[in-house]
């Protein structure tokens, strides 16, 4: 069960991020999908004592790299972007609080 759920956590972080990196625009499908793995690790991981070192990996670089993607962009979209960055790094929050 836990290494489905980072694989999924990790697949949707690359869904969401490589496009964005590549410079092909910006999937609001693929950022609502990573926010609903995040939050299935958060409900997972809520009474655990530990979170898979993968997956902190994962959603220690998730914000950093949204941020550093939107420098590639200009005006609303690299707005839209920064936007995306804060409401991901909520959901981090909000899971692993």
């Amino acid at each position: 069960m836990e290494k489905d759920l980072v694989r999924r956590l990790e697949e949707a972080a690359n869904r969401f991020v490589t496009p964005l990196r590549m410079n092909d625009g910006f999937d609001e499908q693929a950022l609502l999908h990573l926010q609903v793995e995040i939050d299935r690790c958060g409900s997972a991981w809520r009474k655990e004592t530990h979170v898979p070192k993968r997956a902190a990996l994962i959603l220690a670089e998730l914000s950093p790299a949204i941020e550093a993607c939107a420098w590639l962009y200009e005006g609303d979209m690299r707005q839209r972007i920064q936007e995306a960055g804060l409401a991901v790094s909520e959901a981090v929050i909000v899971a692993l609080d």
